[in-house]
């Protein structure tokens, strides 16, 4: 897929893919925000509502229409991303392609692109 958009496509980074992980986007009524500010810096962390230091606004959507999938935008906690922290993340295919999808919206108010995803799925599973 990433070939297929990207004819000069040269394989996944790692690299690049924290840095999308802490690319900001804007969020109206929060600012700006990153990965990080839902699933902390460290994706080996799980979010814990009112215990995690992170604003309460960036887990709590206030209004449904600004999350892409408002019934999940209400949960409590967010497990750890990381596959060495949470061995159960990164496993479906087809729930990995659901969270970018969800997520790439929210933050950066577009889908990722194939290339994006790989980086960032790449990097997340090289976290130890």
């Amino acid at each position: 897929m990433a070939r297929q958009e990207d004819p000069g496509f040269d394989g996944f980074s790692a690299e690049r893919g924290e840095k999308l992980y802490h690319e900001k986007g804007i969020i109206r009524g929060l600012g700006f925000v990153t990965c990080a500010s839902c699933h902390l810096p460290d994706p080996r962390e799980m979010i814990i509502a009112h215990q995690s230091k992170i604003l309460c606004r960036a887990c709590h959507v206030i209004n449904d229409e600004e999350h892409p999938n408002p019934q999940k935008a209400k949960v409590r906690k967010i497990p750890p991303l990381a596959p060495s922290a949470n061995a159960k993340r990164l496993t479906d295919p087809q729930t990995v392609e659901d969270f970018l999808r969800v997520n790439c919206t929210l933050v950066f108010k577009r889908e990722c692109t194939a290339k994006e995803k790989g980086d960032v799925l790449v990097w997340l599973g090289g976290v130890k």
